[in-house]
């Protein structure tokens, strides 16, 4: 809404340029908001910024109720209707508008730098500026605050009355028809039409031109109060001797005389308000402002005020019931102070020195006494608190701690109001209570701490780390320091967890929490996302050095030995790193770059770190690709199985098949397994393909046994994310049955680490299998964490030897010992070998001394499709 656009108040002043309205404007002690006819701030004088507590910056091209959006705790909100409909009124009608009484919250920051919402009453006038053609061009608001005056009501067990808001808002209308007067001299309609509302103004308004304070105009309130009488071009001093008597007329000679306002706060006044009539005795609030000519000499004043006379009654008759109201206060069990403010003498009730185990004599009354028991964190909030309340004549509130006898400290409330002033008109007496309010904030202490911190390490959860992020982002750019996010997955914790239970795993996280933040400084953040999940946030950093010395400090204190449960534990960390804009610039984009910065360091062997660059962007995008292409690769037919045949070492015939799956991508061409097997995993996408395999392969089989005479088992690899899928067992026994195929025809090949701690679910899978008759191979053996304990628990066929042992096997004489150790194991068991990735007849000769069963590799022939492995068939025949 900014952009492009002159200063809203410059385009004002341009309509009044033999005036400087916009100066008179800004100089008014009284609020204005400026608004487009679409309800945007186009502009604010300092009073209204003041007393929105806004700057300029904040609020102007912002909407109205965008930048003081409505209380969610007040919903519906009437007042924003209230306000809304006077609005399109002032724009129908093209008249002012005035709102006596409206209450509408608006949001403020708090100290801890919250937003909460300020409860706040208002009286608003919504006044139209007409352009050339009397078409509406934009519109001032002028609020009034009559938050306090419709409290006091309350508290009195009032309602509001309409009048007593109304004289409160009659600065606020005046003020603006001074910084228009000028400009109605070229808009004569415009003058015409704010001069008839100036006169109809709830508080009182006048102008006084030149030495003599001739009275020049004057309004309905003003002649209320003063009385009707001749007053329009006579000085001050014929038209209203009794007031001049009284001092007021040296007031109006001295604002002239120094140009400087002069606000006078319930100012008594001996008034004749009717013919003939007594004088009465007024309280009213005013300020004169001086106001100069287009050549800055001074020209007259402006006078605007209110009769406050009602309010002063009250205060009156607030300070008469004060007793009343401590022994009420008591009752109610809060303690009661009542402070001397010109002798420092504080008078503590009994209650209140229960409340923190006092004895009558234990601490004078005084307020010295008070300062140093209140805790230091919060003597100097405490103090700003009553030093306001006391300047101002305002109740407050605020919240502090305060020691007790036994030295303990207790949370309290403080309330305090000035229920007495010196005859200078300074506060002389305030009194308040105070509420103890310790159990309600540990509850609110516990609240919070469980929504921010984990329950496990007591580090910050990831709402609090999110939150902080936002925070370092958001500050970052103004700072000459830069910013690091660290991702950190504790390598193998899965392991560990399932070999030793929950228990210990818990106890593991918790120490490596530990160990993670005696790394950092104090000014850093570790949390914990879930799960083995760490992450860091180092701020103010200089250079790179000292996020790779905090890596490395992370890397070598995982790296130690844990003991737990009386058992030593070892566990690494994959470390990923990101740089606040030199990688990104976002929160949401740090975390996706740490996080697959972290998974490259996984990848690349663990137990190291990595710092993001474009090409894991590129791998990233890649993969999303490839998972969104891989769904539909199989309803489009993209997807093919492949055989490679497993010859029996010993004679050199083929005797079974592995069904590898294969994807011709229509762009990128043959896709490695490798690439897409994992995505598969990830997206749970490996069900649905793996049961589209298993069934390929089982028609294969049986088609093959009718052709051949003959069954060619053919072995199918399930994934562990594949096995533990709830139907995939029966679903493929029953796909047995209903193709009349017996379970030998099939054999599935699983990994070592699905039967690590296997599952019950895992055991009864695999019992199925075994009833059924299909055959279990272990894949890649060798290369996980084999254990004799699983080969002698579960039903296992074969053990394929992975192909990196038969790959050096002819050069390296630990891989030769390796292969023949496991084919003399397996043996031992009453199991058979497989050797995987045959390439020579150097490695086929020595698997076959060593006394392999089966082989398979790029000797033999690489994977076919199924035609091409039905011709080899019969040509072998």
């Amino acid at each position: 809404m900014r952009s492009g656009r002159l200063d809203p108040m410059s385009e004002l002043g341009a309509l009044c340029d033999d005036l400087d309205l916009v100066a008179l404007i800004n100089a008014s002690p009284f609020p204005y908001l400026l608004l487009s006819t679409d309800f945007v701030i186009l502009g604010a004088n300092d009073a209204y910024l003041c007393l929105t507590s806004r700057t300029r910056e904040e609020i102007v091209g912002g909407g109205l109720f965008d930048v003081f959006p409505v209380d969610p705790a007040m919903l519906p909100d009437r007042g924003l209707t209230t306000i809304q409909a006077s609005l399109q009124r002032v724009l129908s009608t093209r008249r002012p508008d005035h709102l006596a009484l409206v209450h509408y919250n608006i949001p403020r920051r708090t100290s801890e730098g919250k937003s909460e919402f300020e409860e706040r009453y208002w009286s608003l006038i919504h006044t139209p500026v007409l352009d050339a053609q009397g078409n509406v061009s934009f519109l001032f608001q002028s609020p009034i605050d009559v938050t306090e005056l419709v409290r006091l009501q309350q508290g009195r067990g009032d309602l509001p009355v309409r009048d007593d808001v109304d004289y409160q808002i009659a600065g606020s209308v005046f003020s603006r028809a001074q910084a228009l007067e000028a400009a109605n001299r070229l808009l004569d309609q415009e003058r015409e039409h704010l001069l008839h509302l100036f006169r109809q103004a709830p508080g009182f308004v006048a102008i006084t031109r030149g030495p003599d304070h001739v009275l020049d105009v004057v309004n309905e309130s003003f002649c209320q109060l003063f009385g009707h009488r001749e007053m329009i071009g006579k000085p001050v001093v014929e038209a209203l001797p009794e007031v001049v008597a009284q001092g007021y007329g040296c007031l109006l000679d001295q604002v002239y005389r120094t140009g400087e306002a002069f606000v006078g706060r319930q100012m008594k006044a001996m008034l004749q308000q009717q013919p003939d009539a007594p004088l009465s005795e007024r309280y009213v609030d005013f300020v004169f402002q001086p106001f100069t000519d287009l050549e800055g000499k001074m020209a007259g004043i402006f006078i605007q005020g209110q009769d406050v006379t009602e309010h002063v009654l009250a205060k009156e008759a607030l300070q008469a019931s004060n007793e009343r109201w401590k022994l009420a206060v008591e009752g109610a069990g809060d303690g009661i102070w009542d402070w001397n403010i010109r002798t420092g003498e504080v008078v503590f009730s009994r209650r209140f020195r229960e409340m923190f185990g006092y004895g009558e004599h234990d601490f004078p009354n005084r307020i010295e006494a008070w300062k140093e028991r209140v805790h230091p964190d919060d003597l100097e909030g405490a103090l700003n608190a009553v030093r306001a309340a006391a300047r101002v004549g305002m109740p407050v509130a605020f919240e502090f701690r305060f020691q007790c006898s036994d030295g303990s400290w207790k949370w309290v409330r403080a309330r305090g109001i000035v229920v007495g002033h010196e005859s200078s008109d300074l506060p002389s007496r305030m009194t308040g209570t105070v509420t103890d309010i310790s159990e309600k904030k540990e509850s609110d202490e516990l609240i919070w701490r469980q929504a921010n911190f984990d329950a496990l390490t007591g580090l910050p959860n990831r709402r609090l780390f999110r939150d902080r992020l936002d925070q370092e982002v958001r500050k970052a750019p103004r700072s000459p320091h830069t910013m690091s996010l660290i991702f950190i997955d504790l390598d193998r914790f899965k392991e560990v967890n399932d070999l030793l239970g929950h228990d210990a795993g818990d106890q593991l996280l918790v120490e490596a929490a530990q160990r993670l933040t005696a790394c950092v400084r104090k000014s850093d953040t570790v949390a914990r996302l879930g799960g083995d999940e760490f992450t860091v946030i180092l701020t103010e950093l200089v250079d790179l050095a000292h996020v790779e010395d905090v890596a490395q400090k992370i890397l070598r204190a995982l790296a130690k030995p844990f003991f737990i449960n009386q058992q030593t534990v070892y566990i690494s960390g994959s470390i990923g790193i990101t740089m606040f804009e030199a990688d990104a610039a976002t929160a949401e984009q740090l975390i996706t770059n740490a996080d697959q910065a972290m998974y490259a360091a996984k990848h690349a062997g663990r137990n190291q770190f990595r710092y993001f660059t474009p090409s894991m962007q590129e791998r990233a995008q890649r993969r999303l690709r490839l998972a969104n292409d891989l769904r539909e690769a199989l309803a489009v037919g993209q997807l093919e199985v492949h055989y490679q045949p497993v010859v029996e070492l010993a004679t050199g015939r083929i005797v079974k098949a592995e069904a590898l799956l294969r994807w011709h991508h229509p762009t990128l061409g043959p896709v490695p397994p490798s690439q897409f097997i994992p995505i598969a995993e990830e997206t749970g996408l490996i069900n649905e393909i793996g049961d589209w395999v298993f069934r390929q392969a089982a028609g294969r089989s049986r088609q093959w046994q009718s052709q051949l005479g003959k069954t060619v088992q053919v072995s199918v690899n399930a994934s562990p994310a594949q096995f533990h899928a709830a139907e995939q067992g029966v679903g493929w026994l029953q796909y047995l049955d209903m193709l009349g195929l017996l379970g030998s025809a099939v054999a599935v090949e699983i990994t070592e680490g699905l039967l690590l701690n296997a599952s019950p679910a895992v055991a009864e899978r695999l019992l199925a299998y075994r009833d059924a008759g299909i055959q279990v191979a272990i894949d890649d053996f060798g290369t996980g964490y084999s254990s004799m304990q699983y080969l002698k628990k579960f039903d296992i066929d074969y053990l394929k030897i992975d192909q990196s042992f038969v790959r050096e096997m002819v050069s390296s004489a630990s891989d030769r010992t390796i292969v023949k150790s496991i084919i003399v194991m397996a043996h031992e068991l009453g199991l058979q070998a497989v050797a995987e990735g045959i390439e020579t007849p150097e490695q086929r000769d020595i698997l076959l001394r060593a006394g392999c069963d089966y082989g398979q590799g790029f000797l033999f022939s690489e994977a076919l499709a199924a035609e091409a492995f039905e011709s080899l068939m019969a040509a072998a025949a």
